[in-house]
């Protein structure tokens, strides 16, 4: 398994629509191995192809996992499975090719993060309960029922393969603001990591920001 790159806003890829995918083949099982596991260390309950650069229909999620992390000096239990120095139990993952809701009932809305949208929330109103038809990594289809955060998570993944963002479900005024504010930190970003490099090259302090606690984000 490999860990890939999560494009961030404004990556144009994140706008575009991804392809159907016309077969599935033993291909899949690498990529949904390595969007799991990009997933789990960013770490994220859902990740959809687009975020990871791929403009195909296929979408992974987890609502289910726990991850807690490991004292310093403490080794993990035998077998266990540690991701990014932190502990990962109840694992539960779901891969979901070409999705499709079928169904849709009752209206929730719940505050909504991404990993396409760093350090940046909103509360998003969806469907409260979907029936999703999906090929799985056998090219079989099938049907799952989705209720509450799980719901909420596939269809946030599913906005993704249609070129949408959560924070185009805002209103205009805050979806203004917020697009303004995340240019406005990736720039920030960009221009601290151009100065780590400059300070690395010239032998001199790395330039810090402040460390945050890593969050689940879609």
């Amino acid at each position: 398994m490999a860990k890939l790159k999560i494009y961030t806003f404004p990556d144009p890829i994140l706008a575009q629509k991804a392809l159907p995918v016309a077969r599935v083949d033993a291909s899949f099982f690498r990529l949904a191995d390595d969007m799991l596991e990009t997933m789990y260390d960013a770490p994220g309950i859902g990740l959809a192809a687009n975020q990871v650069g791929l403009l195909q229909r296929i979408v992974v999620v987890d609502t289910d996992f726990e991850m807690e992390e490991l004292p310093e000096g403490i080794s993990p239990p035998a077998g266990s499975e540690v991701v990014g120095g932190a502990l990962i139990t109840g694992k539960n993952p779901r891969v979901l090719i070409n999705p499709e809701i079928i169904l849709q009932e009752g209206t929730i809305t719940l505050e909504e993060g991404c990993l396409s949208v760093p350090e940046y929330t909103a509360e998003v109103r969806r469907a409260e309960k979907i029936k999703v038809q999906y090929l799985n990594l056998d090219g079989l289809t099938k049907t799952m029922s989705a209720d509450g955060l799980l719901a909420v998570c596939i269809q946030h993944e599913m906005d993704h393969l249609d070129g949408k963002l959560f924070i185009d479900r805002l209103s205009p005024v805050k979806k203004d603001f917020a697009k303004k504010r995340l240019r406005k930190e990736r720039a920030e970003r960009e221009e601290l990591d151009r100065l780590k490099m400059v300070a690395l090259t010239k032998g001199s302090g790395i330039p810090s920001s402040s460390s945050k606690t890593k969050k689940k984000g879609i």
